[in-house]
């Protein structure tokens, strides 16, 4: 349904007089984390709450009530094309989209005149949402400040010099001298050079070259810093999610194991990761003292801390992603289901470290209380231009197919969720959609992922191109 504000590309938000609300600023693929939030903040203030979603994602349908899409490209696009047409925004873009909109600031205003505060619930911090200024708004997440500086990949290896394990780096101060640089290593770095500008993610200003004329190609046209280092033969890239309460406390939640591509893109996770005990116990080690140092530079709530391991067994530091990782919500459902009812949850804890600077006594880490719990995500993300035949229905949600695996016996299951729906034209670079296989046994993951995948690619049209690809949101 098209709004006739511009700024609005569809609204259906009614809320409960008797409701308190909180905000959720952010595309839907981390929507689902908001049920845990909810519950969390009922939980801590005594009082009911719901949410409202404020989402950038053009999809058929949406997944619950009092839902707002922000997209005033979408809408041109619509009228270009006459369908509607789904596509991604840059975060930092729909936050500052977000921040401007009179509807969103009108709504905020008669929030807090009902309430008194308002929380917004985010899945990455960023400088741009400066609702955060408003008196009585309250992040729920780390500042955006902060997070911004701990998301530039030269900041992390010059804080963590002597924390994590580096791989060895070259700074450059503009293209050329990169090439240069990258000319007289070739010798020592002969498996390859992996090519970064401070920010990147999803393959954008970053690549693993294999040859001098693939990085002149690649990099001639870019303006700014770059960073080169030695690209290392791995075996593994496993990924820790913890969350920063202050400069000592830092919770760690799993280890996951990663699906990399082309050297940087990220295709989805598996859990429990099949790295051996010691392993695993050195990277929550590592994570841990890696979240301290984002600690007593005044970062609280979720990071996540990827690695490689080569085939010694060495692990290598890759980055600090300073925000949630894309399967936080596989990260709360396993440990609902692995830990006893009365120790808090991810997101509990996240709230008390940014609320508080601490966590709650009876918090209990994964390791402590783990069962057989087993899953595997992929995301599933077009590479070229194509149109959906039928949206890809979703018969549970992936709380309660946890659920199902570890309490009713149900052995496996998988779902296909955030699909954009029917009869859209999908960009490049957009999500098609997600899929989440839950099992008793590990073994059981790779044939059900293989069913969802199927069922993405026969929701689009067959005249168009399927080719497909993921990115780095984990």
């Amino acid at each position: 349904m098209l709004m006739e504000d511009e700024e609005i590309l569809f609204s259906d938000i009614k809320l409960d007089p008797d409701t308190f609300y909180f905000l959720y600023i952010g595309e839907i693929k981390t929507d689902c984390l908001n049920q845990f939030f909810k519950e969390t903040l009922s939980k801590i203030h005594g009082q009911s709450f719901d949410f409202i979603s404020i989402l950038p994602d053009v999809l058929e349908s949406y997944p619950h009530k009092n839902t707002m899409v922000i997209n005033p490209m979408a809408r041109e696009l619509f009228r270009a094309k006459g369908r509607k047409v789904s596509f991604r925004i840059p975060p930092r873009t729909f936050a500052s989209l977000v921040s401007a909109s009179d509807t969103v600031n009108e709504l905020i205003r008669q929030l807090l005149d009902k309430q008194g505060h308002v929380f917004i619930h985010v899945f990455e911090s960023v400088p741009e949402l400066t609702l955060a200024l408003i008196p009585g708004v309250r992040i729920l997440g780390p500042s955006g400040h902060i997070a911004n500086i701990w998301n530039n990949k030269l900041y992390q290896l010059q804080r963590l010099k002597n924390v994590a394990p580096l791989i060895n780096y070259r700074v450059c101060q503009d293209a050329q001298d990169m090439m240069e640089a990258a000319r007289e290593l070739w010798e020592e770095w002969p498996d390859g050079i992996f090519v970064s500008q401070p920010y990147s993610a999803a393959g954008v200003n970053s690549f693993v070259a294999r040859s001098q004329e693939e990085i002149e190609t690649k990099t001639a046209h870019l303006r700014g810093k770059f960073f080169i280092s030695r690209y290392i033969p791995h075996v593994a890239d496993p990924t820790v999610l913890g969350i920063v309460a202050n400069a000592q406390d830092v919770f760690i939640a799993a280890t996951a194991d990663q699906e990399i591509y082309d050297g940087n893109k990220f295709r989805g996770s598996t859990f429990p990761s099949e790295q051996p005990e010691a392993t695993q116990q050195e990277l929550r080690e590592i994570t841990r003292r890696i979240g301290q140092v984002m600690g007593r530079g005044g970062y609280r709530g979720i990071f996540g801390c990827d690695y490689i391991v080569d085939d010694q067994g060495r692990i290598f530091f890759v980055e600090v992603n300073a925000r949630k990782q894309g399967t936080t919500m596989e990260m709360c459902c396993t440990l609902e289901n692995a830990l006893p009812p009365e120790t808090p949850g991810l997101l509990e804890l996240e709230y008390h470290a940014i609320m508080f600077d601490r966590f709650p006594d009876n918090k209990m880490e994964i390791k402590e209380a783990l069962k057989g719990i087993c899953w595997r995500t992929y995301n599933f993300k077009l590479e070229h231009e194509a149109e959906t035949e039928h949206i890809v229905p979703v018969d549970e949600d992936e709380r309660t197919l946890f659920r199902q695996i570890v309490s009713n016996g149900q052995e496996h299951g998988v779902i296909v969720v955030e699909h954009v729906g029917g009869k859209q034209a999908v960009m490049p670079g957009t999500f098609l959609g997600r899929v989440v296989a839950v099992a008793r046994d590990r073994c059981l993951l790779d044939e059900d992922i293989r069913l969802g995948i199927e069922q993405l690619n026969g929701s689009i049209r067959k005249h168009s191109q399927t080719q497909e690809s993921s990115e780095d949101d984990k």
